[in-house]
């Protein structure tokens, strides 16, 4: 695995890849993509690459060596809570128990930031949706759905009636098929979830928005 030449944030998958950057985007930051087309002299020598790893444990595999590896810079690392945020926020603190950190017991509510002064770089973890409750990107997204949208509750009715009807999506995916099925009512229907951000149909201030941002701001100083 080579030095990387820009601070990264790893992420698990494309969507989450596309939902990071149209949201930072939002905020008038900018950041390349891995295998961006674009110079990297058109990025802000701050910007860290967005890199997404395919899955979680991907994602936590890439901790110990990102960062030995970091060589003074910035490393990031946004993860699924999925059904036990405190399982997830061990199997993290697992793979940092060799840089001599004073690791919580539970990840901060505002995310985890922490300088490992040995290689002289800064870390950050975020748990997704909220480094708090259960969940994944999803959650996160419901969470940037304006307050007064009033075809938010009916997708989750419509949902929750397609589930009763026989609907065959696995329980953990709820929260997918009432943003998908919330997304297909839009102008133009079926977006992806960065382009949906790109098109404002999700707020860029709600608190969750806003505590993510702050993050990252902390994370890529």
């Amino acid at each position: 695995m080579p030095t990387v030449e820009r601070s990264t944030l790893h992420v698990e998958g494309t969507d989450d890849v596309h939902v990071v950057k149209h949201l930072l985007l939002r905020h008038q930051i900018d950041c390349p993509l891995e295998r961006d087309p674009r110079p990297g002299c058109e990025f802000a020598p701050n910007a860290p690459e967005i890199r997404g790893a395919g899955d979680r444990n991907k994602v936590l595999d890439r901790i110990e060596p990102a960062v030995r590896l970091s060589n003074g810079r910035s490393v990031g690392f946004v993860l699924d809570a999925d059904a036990e945020p405190q399982d997830r926020w061990r199997a993290v603190c697992g793979r940092l128990q060799g840089f001599g950190l004073d690791l919580p017991d539970r990840i901060p509510l505002g995310g985890f930031v922490h300088d490992v002064a040995e290689f002289g770089a800064r870390l950050g973890v975020w748990l997704m949706p909220d480094n708090q409750r259960e969940g994944a990107v999803e959650q996160f997204l419901a969470d940037l759905v304006d307050d007064n949208d009033t075809l938010f509750p009916i997708a989750t009715r419509s949902t929750e009636e397609a589930v009763e009807s026989g609907a065959e999506f696995p329980e953990v995916d709820r929260e997918k098929a009432v943003l998908h099925t919330w997304l297909a009512w839009r102008k133009e229907p079926g977006r992806p979830y960065g382009t949906a951000i790109k098109a404002r149909y999700f707020r860029d201030d709600s608190p969750s928005a806003l505590a993510f941002v702050d993050w990252y701001k902390r994370v890529f100083p």
